[in-house]
């Protein structure tokens, strides 16, 4: 004779609260990879636009004042170029990069070299 005690497996009340467990910490998890997906394509974006403003620092550092193509890709980058007061020979270059991740976005970078001779 089987009684009450003898009886195994689970209810459908514990198995409905293990679902909804189950489904929570699923939830959560696919929120965090999406999190951390939109982070690598942020942080990919910001590394292109640092690449952009090295490349075009060292066309300037070379002596090309040329005029960029714009825009590249999903970025647009313009550069400026002053001389260095009280220092004969020297000069600043600023060049920035902006594009759009969520809102506007925009990298500078400023460096000092020699005037081409």
């Amino acid at each position: 004779m089987m009684t009450t005690d003898d009886r195994r497996g689970f209810t459908a009340i514990e198995l409905l609260v293990a679902t909804v467990i189950f489904a929570g910490l699923a939830a959560a998890l696919a929120q965090t990879l999406v999190s951390a997906q939109q982070a690598r394509a942020s942080s990919a974006r910001w590394l292109r636009a640092t690449q952009l403003a090295e490349e075009r620092l060292e066309r300037l550092r070379a002596g090309d004042r040329s005029d960029d193509a714009a825009p590249i890709d999903e970025f647009t980058r313009t550069w400026q170029a002053t001389a260095v007061p009280d220092q004969s020979g020297l000069e600043r270059f600023d060049i920035a990069v902006a594009w759009e991740d969520r809102g506007a976005q925009r990298f500078t970078l400023s460096a000092l070299a020699r005037s081409a001779p």
